[in-house]
């Protein structure tokens, strides 16, 4: 299949024209919903509580939970379906903390999860005084089935324990992005040089540099114009400094 091609669409449609078993690696962080429980609080702009939005460009975040999982859960059951036997899925994603309780992605665990990965973003904007302070989101490390044994070469990745400290990427204009050093170090981890490395919601091209960087073909989709054209500047960035070298 073609790759090093970033479709500006919805997800499902692109993993819908992937072959099955033709996908290496796959990186993401979905939107986490969690304008959903904020959406009926007006929130000024000194208030602690506006770290719980995110303001994304195109899309609300505020799908009801049944319907988020379900969509989450169609979106990972294609990934499933894509992904090599060897190949592996990591998936970032976050609790949602809300009226006292805890929200989690519970869904990630009908799936085979390999590993329970944490990352520690090391310090938080998140100061709601009814809890101690939130600076882990969880990377789920997911294998294509229960009898599947994937590519894994520890000796290669940059952080080597199952809780990694990075800070987040505060240079770059998304509103969530991650660092450039997350999927730099599970594509040295599980793929090996001319894999596909893929991410459905690809924001601002970071999985794609990060595959170019390391000389794997990348594939992506991104469902909002302006954050699509953002990717394609940025990944054309990156092959000019290339050129220069």
């Amino acid at each position: 299949m073609k790759a090093n091609i970033l479709y500006n669409e919805d997800c499902l449609k692109t993993l819908s024209n992937i072959p099955d078993n033709s996908i290496n690696l796959i990186i993401t962080s979905p939107p986490y919903n969690k304008n959903f429980y904020t959406k009926d609080h007006k929130i000024k702009d000194y208030d602690t509580s506006n770290f719980r939005t995110i303001k994304y460009d195109e899309y609300n975040d505020n799908l009801n939970p049944n319907i988020y999982f379900n969509w989450q859960t169609e979106i990972l059951k294609e990934c499933c379906r894509v992904l090599t036997e060897d190949g592996s899925i990591f998936y970032n994603h976050t609790d949602i903390l809300n009226n006292h309780t805890t929200i989690h992605p519970k869904y990630v665990y009908n799936f085979s999860i390999k590993q329970l990965l944490i990352w520690n973003r090391l310090n938080t904007p998140k100061l709601d005084n009814n809890y101690f302070y939130p600076i882990n989101e969880y990377v789920f490390w997911i294998k294509k089935n229960k009898n599947s044994k994937t590519k894994f070469y520890r000796d290669k990745c940059s952080f080597k324990k199952s809780v990694f400290s990075l800070n987040a990427d505060v240079k770059n204009n998304h509103p969530a992005p991650f660092p450039l050093q997350l999927p730099n170090n599970f594509i040295l981890a599980c793929s090996d040089i001319n894999d596909i490395v893929y991410d459905p919601f690809m924001g601002s091209g970071t999985t794609a540099i990060a595959a170019l960087i390391n000389n794997r073909k990348y594939l992506g989709s991104e469902i909002s114009e302006n954050y699509y054209n953002t990717s394609l500047k940025r990944i054309e960035q990156h092959k000019q400094q290339i050129r220069m070298f």
